[in-house]
C-alpha cells in the first residue's frame, strides 16, 4: 500500500493602516530638501511606526514628496513587513493611479523603506488628489509574525481499472 502526504508553509501576519492628511500643502513646501515632518506614532502589526513626509524631497536625486517608513521604535528587530502607500481620493479611497507596494522588507535599527518617487509636486498640483490645499496618504503595513509548516490532509483518488481499492483520507 502506498502512502502520500502534504504540508503547507504559511506566513502568519498582522496588518494595520494609518492615514496621514497633509493639510495646507502649499505651506509645507519650501522647508528644504532632506527635511521631513513626521506623523504621529501609530501601531500596526504590534509595533509603533511613524511616516516621514519630505515635501521637497529626500535628496537631490529623489525630489518631491518623498514618503518613508523608518524602523519602528522599541524592540523586536529585525521586523519583516510589507507596506503599501496610497494617495487617497476625495472620498477617502485609495486611488487607482498612485499606489506603491513593497516586497517583504526587513526593518532593523538602521532601515528606512518607502516611496522614493511618490509623486512630483507639479503632478500633485495638477491632480484631483489635491483638494482645498490638502491631500491624504494611507499606509498599510503587514508584519510577518511567524512562518510555520503545517500538515495538510490529502485525499487520494481511487485507482481505476487496476482492481485495487485505495482508502480515501478526509479532506
Amino acid at each position: 500500500m502506498s502512502s502520500s502526504s502534504a504540508s503547507s508553509i504559511t506566513g502568519k501576519a498582522l496588518t494595520g493602516s494609518h492615514v496621514l492628511k497633509i493639510d495646507g500643502y502649499s505651506r509645507t513646501t519650501g522647508i528644504g530638501t532632506g527635511n521631513c515632518v513626521k506623523s504621529r506614532p501609530f501601531t500596526a502589526g504590534g509595533h509603533k511606526w511613524c511616516l516621514e513626509y519630505y515635501p521637497d524631497g529626500y535628496n537631490s536625486t529623489y525630489g518631491s514628496n518623498w514618503i518613508s517608513i523608518p524602523s519602528p521604535s522599541g524592540r523586536g528587530w529585525p521586523i519583516r513587513a510589507l507596506y503599501k502607500i496610497s494617495l487617497l481620493d476625495q472620498y477617502g479611497q485609495p486611488g487607482s493611479i498612485k499606489a506603491e507596494s513593497s516586497k517583504c522588507c526587513t526593518f532593523n535599527t538602521l532601515a528606512i523603506h518607502g516611496s522614493y518617487k511618490f509623486i512630483k509636486n507639479e503632478d500633485l498640483l495638477k491632480s484631483a488628489y489635491l483638494k482645498d490645499d490638502s491631500f491624504s496618504i494611507r499606509c498599510d503595513i503587514t508584519v510577518v509574525t511567524e512562518i510555520v509548516a503545517e500538515d495538510v490532509v490529502v485525499a487520494t483518488a481511487p485507482a481505476v481499472g487496476l482492481g485495487v481499492k485505495k482508502e480515501a483520507r478526509g479532506v
